[in-house]
């Protein structure tokens, strides 16, 4: 495992103290490392994970106290940035949008979860027989899920890019996100796919963003 879970919860109590999360997300945060979690396999060829926290501005951000946990700036553009810690585990944080509308509210000033990441970033035929495991997994869970990219479109974030993703949504306040692929960063940035509504949470279609050309699919068996 390339992913060190011991090291969540010292980590995630520096996010608790800085008041960038709740206990309850606090506790949602623990569920990847937790014996019982659905996606033990996923986790197990991962990379690393992530936590993406949506804060007011990034650039208001205490800096100086991730650099002295030894968090390392990964990537850094307009309104996101990417801290990467030991033990594959980095922190991201961002303003801007990074996910289609939903009926949840969020003060204007609080700082939320938007989502946990697991990053596969080998693209070989086993690992990738795994990450085809995600929806069967989902469903024998009822937990609902969507897919991002068909294996031939890539899926194109803020100024980042992977082979394509599964969303999987337990419920109305997690949201998980398995990436497959290499992870591309393209200065220059592009076009956006935004994550996709919580299918719990999900806003009139008016009101979803139309800048978010993901390929995306109903919750439902998807086996390749």
């Amino acid at each position: 495992m390339k992913i060190i879970t011991e090291k969540l919860s010292s980590l995630t109590s520096l996010l608790s103290q800085l008041e960038l999360l709740t206990v309850e997300e606090i506790n949602y945060a623990a569920t990847v490392s937790k014996n019982d979690f659905p996606f033990a396999n996923q986790i197990e060829i991962a990379d690393s994970m992530h936590y993406h926290i949506h804060v007011t501005n990034v650039a208001e951000l205490p800096n100086r106290i991730f650099l002295k946990h030894e968090g390392i700036i990964a990537n850094k553009a307009e309104g996101y940035i990417k801290y990467a810690f030991d033990g594959g585990i980095n922190f991201i944080f961002s303003h801007i949008p990074v996910a289609q509308k939903e009926k949840i509210y969020h003060a204007k000033d609080e700082a939320y979860l938007d989502h946990i990441g697991i990053d596969i970033r080998s693209d070989d035929k086993p690992a990738y027989v795994i990450f085809q495991q995600i929806p069967l997994i989902s469903s024998q869970h009822d937990y609902l899920f969507t897919r991002q990219g068909d294996g031939k479109e890539v899926v194109k974030c803020c100024n980042i890019q992977v082979k394509e993703k599964y969303w999987v949504y337990p419920n109305e306040k997690i949201n998980y996100e398995f990436s497959f692929g290499p992870l591309v960063i393209h200065e220059g940035g592009f076009g956006i796919d935004l994550r996709p509504a919580n299918p719990f949470n999900t806003a009139p279609v008016e009101e979803l963003s139309s800048c978010c050309s993901s390929s995306t699919s109903k919750a439902g068996i998807l086996i390749n």
